[in-house]
């Protein structure tokens, strides 16, 4: 049997990217296109695309739905880092700025994310 961490791999690999985004200073992610998106809909989808990573992740893993708690560990953990994240960005003074309103978007992306990824695992599996 494979290594039932291969799957959380992606799961993994964009949680450091979301920490890369969140806490690098603000003038290395300029990228001289210039485009109007709210702040607020990037963090939302940050979180729902890492919810949506770790429930495929674990549910591949162990061919099955995931329990109830183990939705709740991965819903909490997004909403803990969320506003550690935030926490940090204030702390480190590197151009960037805390927001309660961000946190509340990487939850609201969290709870989108377990509902998407158990719709979804019901239909495809």
């Amino acid at each position: 049997m494979r290594n039932p961490w291969i799957y959380r791999a992606p799961a993994i690999g964009w949680g450091f990217f979301i920490l890369y985004v969140c806490l690098a200073p603000a003038e290395t992610l300029r990228t001289g296109i210039d485009f109007e998106i709210s702040d607020k809909v990037v963090h939302f989808t940050l979180y729902l695309l890492w919810v949506v990573l770790l429930y495929f992740g674990s549910s591949r893993g162990y061919k099955k739905a995931l329990s109830y708690a183990k939705l709740m560990v991965y819903w909490s953990s997004a909403i803990i880092i969320g506003i550690f994240v935030e926490y940090l960005q204030m702390w480190m003074a590197v151009g960037r700025s805390a927001e309660v309103l961000d946190a509340l978007a990487n939850s609201a992306g969290a709870v989108a994310g377990i509902i998407i990824s158990r719709v979804a695992h019901r239909i495809l599996c």
